[in-house]
């Protein structure tokens, strides 16, 4: 596919990595402009990149990702694009490690729909990943690591921002995409995921379209924006997801049986200490002046989703028995899992580890299958548990580069 003229230089390397000093302030200024585009042998990949205020550093990044977008519509080209907002102490930095893995996915969904695509015959969709960056890190040391950490209060100040700004121009061409295919009979796979205050930033981007899926009284949960909206240690209290809550109640309760893959996960580590311990100290001045009416909303003003139990439908835990990427999803109540599309998960440290070790080979192998099943629930194909398994073999090689 061409490249718009003028929409950026096509580049297949990232920037170089720039040395840091042992105790600085991360500039307010991009790592990877005027260069957008990067590709990749299995896969496109996208980089945007916003400031502190929520504007685009280098407006030729997103007017280059608008041009590329129309192209891909007007081309009748369906693909599966994955898009991700990072979290706290991370950016876009070519060695930081929330892009490294998010390339990972990245690898590990073309491989899955490549091997489906000559198993069946058909003509793979490519991959397109989207990196959707801010400055999470602001202070930082190389010694003891504890600037950063003391600036999780002021970087959530700063998301609040970001949630707000450009990153919805971002999102909104996403949804264009996949609007634009939808209507010309295509069958194009678009996931939207964040991680920690990238989680808030991206849940605050989707709330309506999560609620309008959520109310909409039909068998099928189609929300606008994304195949599957996927957040990773969100860090939003649980009172922002409490209207998606009641209408999941009401589902369950009018007996709404569902047949396809969940359209929202939150999935987030028990030993989470930012989401659980940091979070609501820093919103516990709230109860000073706002009100609640009962107990549960109480509970959410304080809380993220992943740390309220009655909010939660699944655990997520290690199964050794299936070797380093083996895991377990365990429904909360007997037949949660067919009963809800929104998915609100609580792993265990061999899973998901604190914080910002997202990325372990188990969680990484959960990810891939919500995307595998989502490319086949869209391909209108049978899954195939070989190539799953093999796209699993290499969750832990991809883990380690």
């Amino acid at each position: 596919m061409a490249v718009a003229e003028g929409s950026g230089q096509l580049n297949d390397g990232l920037a170089p990595v720039k040395p840091e000093r042992l105790v600085g302030d991360m500039p307010n200024k991009p790592h990877q402009a005027p260069n957008w585009l990067f590709p990749f042998p299995n896969y496109r990949l996208v980089i945007v990149e916003f400031d502190d205020q929520g504007c685009c550093y280098d407006r030729r990044q997103i007017l280059g990702f608008s041009n590329f977008i129309s192209e891909m519509v007007e081309a009748a080209s369906d693909a599966i694009l994955i898009a991700f907002v990072h979290g706290w102490k991370h950016d876009a930095r070519s060695n930081d490690e929330n892009l490294t893995h998010f390339r990972s996915v990245l690898d590990l969904a073309a491989f899955y729909e490549n091997e489906q695509a000559a198993r069946l015959g058909e003509a793979p969709r490519p991959v397109v990943g989207v990196f959707a960056a801010w400055r999470g890190l602001s202070l930082y040391d190389n010694i003891v690591h504890l600037l950063a950490n003391i600036t999780f209060w002021d970087r959530q100040d700063a998301g609040r921002r970001v949630s707000t700004g450009s990153v919805r121009e971002l999102l909104g061409y996403v949804h264009a995409y996949r609007e634009g295919r939808g209507k010309r009979g295509g069958r194009p796979l678009v996931v939207i995921a964040g991680h920690s205050f990238g989680g808030m930033i991206t849940y605050s981007a989707l709330a309506q379209s999560l609620i309008e899926a959520a109310a909409t009284p039909s068998a099928r949960v189609v929300p606008s924006f994304a195949d599957l909206v996927l957040l990773i240690n969100p860090a939003i209290e649980g009172a922002r997801y409490l209207p998606v809550q009641v209408l999941i109640e009401e589902r369950e309760a009018a007996g709404d049986a569902v047949t396809q893959p969940p359209v929202f996960v939150s999935a987030t580590a028990k030993n989470d200490w930012a989401t659980r311990i940091a979070f609501p100290l820093g919103n516990v001045l709230s109860l000073l002046t706002e009100r609640w009416t009962n107990k549960r909303e109480r509970q959410a003003m304080l809380h993220t989703i992943g740390h309220i139990p009655w909010m939660l439908t699944h655990t997520l835990s290690a199964d050794p028995s299936e070797g380093p990427t083996g895991y377990k999803l365990t429904p909360l109540a007997p037949d949660k899992a067919s009963k809800t599309p929104f998915w609100v998960v609580q792993a265990t440290p061999e899973v998901i580890d604190g914080h910002s070790g997202i990325f372990k080979p188990r969680f990484l192998a959960f990810v891939a299958d919500l995307v595998f099943a989502h490319a086949d629930h869209t391909a209108l194909r049978v899954e195939s548990p070989q190539i799953r398994d093999r796209a699993h073999a290499a969750c832990e090689e991809l883990r380690g580069q």
